[in-house]
């Protein structure tokens, strides 16, 4: 990805956040103290999305050997940083999402996973 391209979906992102929150009823004075909120949301979701793309294939535990005799299995550091990256833009949108009045939107909270296991056991649940 070049520098450009994620620009511009940053700035997608940001501009599709901020008319929810406008269409939404959110005040001006809201909307410029969000704006570093959004910005910022907007560019974690870009990194999830190049994120996704990077791990779609990859093992979740894989195996070391750090030398002297150190060998085992662990947790892929790709999934553990998409994981920390999620939590962070979960806390992003959920700001967001809080500075909507509440008549302008019903959230189930089963809706709002907060890491990838939440959503895989979500998905488990649904299924049985």
């Amino acid at each position: 990805m070049n520098d450009l391209e994620i620009r511009e979906r940053v700035e997608a992102e940001r501009d599709r956040i901020s008319g929810i929150l406008l269409s939404a009823g959110v005040s001006e004075k809201r909307m410029n103290l969000l704006e570093p909120v959004i910005i910022n949301t907007a560019w974690m979701k870009a990194k999830l999305d190049d994120a996704r793309a990077a791990i779609k294939n990859a093992q979740i535990a894989i195996s070391y050997d750090n030398g002297g005799g150190q060998r085992g299995i662990r947790e892929n550091p790709l999934f553990k940083g998409y994981s920390a990256l999620w939590r962070s833009y979960m806390a992003g949108m959920n700001r967001i999402i809080d500075s909507l009045p509440e008549e302008a939107v019903k959230i189930d909270e089963d809706a709002k996973p907060e890491n990838v296991l939440s959503i895989i056991r979500a998905k488990h649940r649904r299924k049985a």
